[in-house]
């Protein structure tokens, strides 16, 4: 992944949404100045955030990632179900734990 595409990617689109820096920080819940040092210092932000980034911009985070908008291969999509299989565990094995206490 190259990181500076991913930022190009997220400035066109931020663009093309008629957002600013200011609205879509702000939008996506966000200090402005997270926003503009996460581009500043080339850094990605966290799994989360860069999928309510995403959405926000009506993209899958494939795209953001990678430029690519679908699955292209059985195998993404194999990938792809054994993640959400996996934290769907995840989740299942926090909410035990929460349950707990």
């Amino acid at each position: 992944m190259n990181i500076t595409t991913f930022w190009n990617r997220v400035k066109v689109l931020i663009k093309a949404h008629n957002f600013d820096q200011i609205k879509f920080a702000a939008h996506i819940g966000i200090p402005l100045n997270t926003f503009k040092g996460w581009i500043h210092y080339n850094r990605i932000p966290d799994v989360l955030t860069a999928y309510d980034m995403a959405a926000a911009l009506g993209v899958p985070l494939d795209y953001l990632v990678f430029g690519k908008e679908n699955d292209t291969t059985e195998e993404d999509k194999k990938k792809r179900s054994a993640v959400k299989e996996a934290a769907a565990r995840i989740l299942d094995d926090i909410g035990l734990i929460n349950s707990l206490f």
